[in-house]
């Protein structure tokens, strides 16, 4: 018993066309998403920051001072700090712009009777260079921690989008 179908297939040249045309497309998905996380990542800003010193602890008044440097193309917005457990945020961010190399910004802390930092003054935050301080600037400060000479603190420097940039300082009197 034999049967005879009648089976009509696809060629193999149109086998072989589809199955080219579908690499090529996979290729190009790949190749977008690819070069799509390499070009955002290159636009990503990115902050340096060192800190050249805490002084003035047993004055009263201590200045936070910080070299900032913004090799990225596009300018950074500075929205806060944050200095052992006190905690800080600026009203208005303070501005990097792109190419900035070593300006400085300088923070006022006051330390209260008891030894603490505890607020920055309305006039506290200043900027040298390329970095601008809004004039009306307001700093909003929880938290507490105790000033002392000699003692080595961690902090970071909080961006508008988020992102935190560590830096240790040790205090001075």
């Amino acid at each position: 018993m034999k049967t005879n179908m009648n089976r009509k297939g696809i060629s193999n040249v149109v086998a072989t066309i589809i199955l080219i045309a579908v690499a090529i497309a996979l290729a190009v998905a790949v190749a977008v998403w690819v070069f799509g996380l390499a070009g955002s990542a290159s636009k990503t800003a990115t902050l340096q920051v060192q800190a050249v010193g805490l002084s003035g602890i047993s004055s009263g008044k201590a200045n936070l001072t910080l070299l900032v440097s913004n090799p990225s193309s596009s300018g950074i917005g500075i929205n806060g700090f944050t200095l052992g457990s006190l905690s800080c945020v600026f009203s208005s961010p303070l501005q990097v712009p792109a190419g900035t190399q070593g300006e400085q910004i300088t923070i006022t802390l006051t330390i209260s009777s008891k030894g603490t930092f505890y607020s920055v003054p309305s006039n506290g935050v200043t900027g040298s260079g390329g970095v601008t301080v809004p004039s009306s600037i307001t700093v909003s400060c929880s938290g507490n921690q105790t000033a002392a000479v000699g003692v080595q603190y961690s902090g970071y420097l909080t961006t508008v989008s988020g992102q935190t940039y560590p830096f240790t300082v040790t205090a001075s009197s």
